[in-house]
């Protein structure tokens, strides 16, 4: 509990929640690029490799937006406005080594099952087709895009800040189930943000909850390491396509959900053996 305890109230309380979900909305609704205005110069280097390399344009157009509602939402309104430090949204430098190292673990597992399941369901073996298909650059950037793109603005900004700030607003009425509520909240908001640009293969309500079963995972995964960076990893890999071999649909997601359970249930003993720093 100690990630969410020695997180400070935000300068506004609650309202800085509501207003910076609101706000995220608004971008993800909004017909007008406004986000982008931070990250300008990238939207003209997407806009310069359009005709050259169209998955690379569209990685860094991608790319723009996401660290533009970062800038917004995380460095000036939660930030600056709502006077919370990067401690007080998850992020430690100390951690990413450690972070980086357990994610490139799980990373090595979930491609190995991946062999093994293609060759358990007598497919034929063989590599990814997007690698034929994509550019150094290309593959560069969709790396960055999904693990320091999407997945660190949405573990910061629903796991890193809504979670404590809710624990904050719960624990005078509700001091013994403070966290579980916090998560639980904060993770419906979580799952309504993905309303407007809605694209999993499920009817909404049934997607609305997957959605928000994974953001509890996830804040778990948080609150159990005590490090953002392992959550950012998970986070990425399930949305990250660029396997090492072609695999049928749905299993990299499947495989990825059940090695970060399991990280989840052997983290104690896998911690004792990790370096500290």
């Amino acid at each position: 509990m100690n990630v969410v305890t020695e997180v400070k109230y935000a300068r506004y309380g609650m309202s800085c929640v509501l207003i910076a979900f609101a706000l995220n909305i608004g971008f993800l609704i909004s017909p007008f690029p406004i986000e982008t205005l931070p990250t300008y110069p990238l939207v003209l280097l997407a806009r310069y490799f359009e005709p050259l390399d169209a998955p690379l344009s569209a990685t860094l157009h991608f790319l723009a937006f996401t660290w533009g509602r970062f800038i917004w939402l995380i460095v000036i309104f939660v930030g600056a406005i709502c006077g919370l430090r990067a401690k007080d949204v998850g992020i430690r430098w100390s951690q990413w080594k450690k972070g980086v190292l357990v994610t490139l673990i799980m990373w090595m597992i979930i491609e190995v099952m991946l062999v093994g399941s293609v060759l358990l369901l007598k497919r034929p073996l063989s590599w990814n087709p997007l690698w034929g298909k994509l550019t150094p650059a290309a593959v560069t950037a969709i790396v960055i895009y999904y693990f320091l793109g999407v997945a660190l603005f949405e573990e910061v900004f629903y796991r890193g800040f809504m979670v404590p700030q809710f624990f904050h607003a719960f624990q005078n009425r509700f001091s013994k189930q403070s966290l579980v509520l916090a998560v639980l909240v904060s993770q419906l908001l979580f799952a309504l943000s993905h309303i407007p640009h809605y694209q999993m293969p499920f009817p909404l309500p049934i997607g609305l909850g997957i959605l928000w079963l994974s953001g509890v995972l996830l804040a778990w995964m948080w609150l159990r390491t005590g490090n953002l960076v392992i959550a950012i990893g998970w986070h990425g890999l399930m949305d990250f396509p660029l396997h090492l071999v072609a695999a049928p649909p749905n299993v990299p997601e499947g495989i990825t959900f059940l090695v970060g359970i399991l990280l989840l249930i052997v983290w104690p003993f896998l911690d004792r053996h990790l370096p500290q720093t």
